[in-house]
């Protein structure tokens, strides 16, 4: 028969409280910047990775604004050349308000620039298609207008 350890008791009650605090922070953060719910946590990759530490702890650090994360965010996913997050990010830039249209395409002819056009081109469809997603979910959205009965 072992005897239990209070310390270690406390030290791991301690530790989950401090994860559950940094996953409900990261799941929060996400659907803060990415304008869409954070993903289940099916995988470690999405629990442990891009919910807990990517949003749980990096995008919650002091020292950049979440403007300047986006740039900073939006640079490397365009130049990593993979197309689904920069699709959702570009869309995530442009529902928040963080970024501007017009900010967005300097942005893409200045990263044309130093990453390549073919990437840039990427990055300008991703654009595009983030456009029209919130075009169409701004016409389709109900609007209310005043009637007297």
């Amino acid at each position: 028969m072992t005897q239990e350890d209070p310390v270690d008791d406390q030290y791991e009650r301690i530790a989950a409280e401090i994860a559950e605090a940094r996953t409900q922070r990261g799941r929060r953060r996400y659907e803060e910047v990415m304008v869409s719910e954070a993903p289940a946590p099916l995988t470690p990759y999405l629990d442990k990775g891009v919910v807990d530490s990517v949003f749980g702890e990096l995008w919650d650090r002091p020292g950049l604004s979440r403007r300047d994360r986006r740039w900073v965010t939006l640079a490397c996913v365009a130049a990593a050349a993979v197309d689904e997050p920069i699709h959702q990010h570009v869309h995530a830039a442009l529902a928040s308000g963080d970024i501007t249209n017009e900010e967005f395409e300097e942005f893409v002819l200045h990263f044309a620039y130093y990453a390549g056009w073919p990437r840039a081109s990427a990055l300008e469809m991703a654009c595009y298609q983030a456009r029209a997603g919130l075009e169409a979910a701004e016409l389709n959205s109900p609007t209310t207008t005043d009637h007297d009965p």
